[in-house]
């Protein structure tokens, strides 16, 4: 029992949503070890401004 609860853990992906406040621009990343919410991101592609992480969320795999 406990195997089949870890195999559907390691399925999902953890995504990092980066929000510029400047223009509006979002970017969806995988979330890196040390991401939180709030946190000052990477350059926005866009205008340039330091984006901040909005968001953060699992998604399972599509099935097949």
């Amino acid at each position: 029992m406990m195997n089949s609860q870890q195999d559907r853990k390691a399925k999902f992906i953890v995504y990092t949503i980066e929000e510029c406040p400047a223009c509006g621009q979002k970017t969806k990343r995988a979330f890196q070890l040390g991401d939180y919410v709030t946190k000052d991101g990477s350059k926005c592609s866009k205008c340039g401004n330091t984006t901040k992480i909005t968001s953060i969320y699992a998604e399972a795999p599509p099935k097949t």
